[in-house]
């Protein structure tokens, strides 16, 4: 409950000077969104900058004029706290206007666009670092070195850092998205209590960038709250492929923190890159292949899970680094979503898993012309499913929430185009109906004699010359599954509560046998591979 406060015995004459007066300070704006006012026909508010509860001082100085929306809005927050907050969902929204993730270096870029690289001087176990701040000025800055006595290689400082001397390393580029509790902890002056990690890796003149790779989100947050320096320990001139190794691994394998998976799929794909590629520049082509670089004595398994991240994460964002449209539809995230029909899962393990994940034995010269094939096939399969599923179809505003339950409370109330792709993106059913369709895909190129080898049309569906004439077929396909009456039910009580079921095998027994789960009729048609190729040819 707000303390009481002289806002509160204000007369209104007085009010209306104080609204006057606080409106010529703001230069016209809301104090928190910086958005202009309009005191003829806005509403408004007087509100304290700084909480009383937080130490604020009760008078003019203290005060804010604000949008009466954005007030009520606020909760118990203060006014500073709330802009801070409005600076960050205002970056965040115009990076995904842009249609690309919101990230560290974009938050440094927003408050430091000019970052210095340092000099570095390393004697008797300490390093001084070096470098000009804006105002021409030279910084110097002293920390003592710490070795680890495990391996004495792998050498590291700790301190304050100043933002105006951090980069951002892209190979960790998690996205920044639900920051706003992290800055008011900030905010409320608890601590950071585990640094962020960063890299320096300094050049024969002793230069170099402080590269941050972890911690980012705290990191970020600080910047909101105007913090000048941030609590980082930084490894000088270590083996990058192997603290980042260790850093994805932490995030992974032993689990200490949940990375998303689309950033896994990043942070392998770059270290297999940073394997795979060299070894391209060298290898014989037409002896080797990907099995023997996996067999290379200084790599370990873990390279069979990169392949697997560096496949997928190339299908989703190519080489300019734009993403595919699909990603728009799907929530990358977290596991959940109330307004996405996809999740990133489901999309690994749909239309990802018709990748060939494992290691090819052929010689290179072969895979990498059928590895682009393939990446260039599943793309082309999404941009189909995009087009004719989700595109002016599924409405993001309307979302995934509770979408049954409205449909029951009223059946108009949600679109045909909208329900379908949601029943066709929930996990158990898309699982089922893309299995189908891959066996589908695979019987037409089998049918034209597109595979290089036979037995590719099992696990290498989509290694094969797909043309136009079959490309419309595919198309076809999907207008077949998408077009399935079982999407539009809206009525039946007991068919609904079947397209409820989260158990793929009672999606097996709707799709394959037209049947509900444990009952003997058949309510639908079929939906098997023969049905979709059959009905597609038929459509040409």
């Amino acid at each position: 409950m707000r303390r009481n406060s002289k806002l509160d015995t204000l007369p209104k004459e007085e009010r209306r000077k104080l609204i006057e007066r606080l409106y010529k300070r703001q230069g016209g704006k809301s104090y928190i969104s910086g958005k202009e006012i309009d005191l003829r026909i806005d509403e408004v508010e007087i509100d304290h900058i700084v909480s009383l509860d937080r130490g604020g001082i009760d008078n003019e100085s203290n005060w804010g004029l604000v949008l009466k929306s954005e007030n009520r809005s606020k909760g118990n927050r203060d006014l500073q706290l709330m802009r801070y907050i409005f600076d960050f969902r205002k970056h965040r929204e115009k990076y995904v206007s842009e249609k690309r993730d919101f990230t560290f270096g974009d938050a440094l870029n927003e408050f430091y666009p000019n970052r210095y690289r340092i000099k570095a001087e390393i004697e008797n176990n300490k390093i001084t670092i070096f470098y000009r701040n804006k105002q021409g000025e030279q910084v110097k800055l002293e920390y003592p070195i710490i070795t680890d006595e495990r391996d004495r290689n792998i050498k590291s400082f700790v301190g304050m850092l100043p933002f105006e001397i951090l980069f951002h390393d892209p190979i960790n580029p998690r996205s920044i998205v639900d920051l706003e509790p992290m800055i008011e902890e900030f905010y409320n002056k608890n601590p950071q209590l585990f640094p962020s990690l960063a890299l320096l890796e300094l050049n024969a003149d002793k230069t170099g960038k402080i590269m941050v790779f972890d911690g980012q989100h705290k990191a970020a947050a600080q910047l909101y709250v105007r913090s000048r320096k941030l609590f980082t320990r930084v490894f000088v001139n270590a083996d990058k492929s192997k603290i980042k190794r260790t850093n994805f691994r932490a995030h992974t394998i032993l689990a200490q923190i949940h990375f998303p998976q689309l950033i896994t799929d990043k942070v392998g794909h770059d270290l297999f890159k940073l394997e795979f590629e060299p070894f391209l520049e060298e290898a014989d082509l037409g002896s080797e292949s990907e099995y023997s670089f996996l067999k290379r004595e200084n790599l370990s398994d873990e390279y069979r899970r990169y392949l697997s991240n560096w496949l997928r994460y190339r299908a989703l964002i190519d080489e300019k680094g734009e993403r595919h449209e699909i990603l728009n539809f799907v929530e990358t995230i977290s596991s959940r979503s109330k307004k996405y029909p996809l999740s990133y899962d489901t999309l690994s393990k749909t239309f990802l898993k018709l990748l060939f994940l494992s290691p090819a034995n052929e010689k290179l010269s072969v895979t990498q012309d059928f590895r682009e094939m393939e990446l260039n096939n599943i793309r082309k399969l999404m941009d189909i499913f995009v087009e004719e599923v989700l595109k002016d179809k599924f409405d993001l505003n309307m979302g995934i929430y509770k979408l049954e339950e409205r449909l029951e409370d009223d059946p108009n109330s949600v679109p045909d185009g909208h329900l379908i792709a949601y029943r066709m993106c929930r996990a158990p059913a898309m699982v089922v109906w893309i299995t189908e369709l891959k066996k589908a895909i695979s019987r037409l190129l089998k049918s034209k004699n597109k595979y290089y080898k036979n037995d590719w049309s099992e696990k290498r569906v989509l290694w094969a010359q797909i043309d136009n004439d079959e490309w419309k077929v595919i198309r076809n396909m999907i207008k077949v599954i998408w077009m399935h009456h079982i999407w539009k039910q809206k009525e039946n009580k007991e068919v609904l509560l079947a397209l409820r079921s989260t158990r793929q095998m009672d999606w097996k027994e709707i799709l394959l046998d037209g049947r509900l789960p444990g009952r003997e009729e058949r309510f639908f048609n079929p939906l098997r591979d023969t049905d979709i190729y059959d009905t597609a040819i038929d459509m040409v």
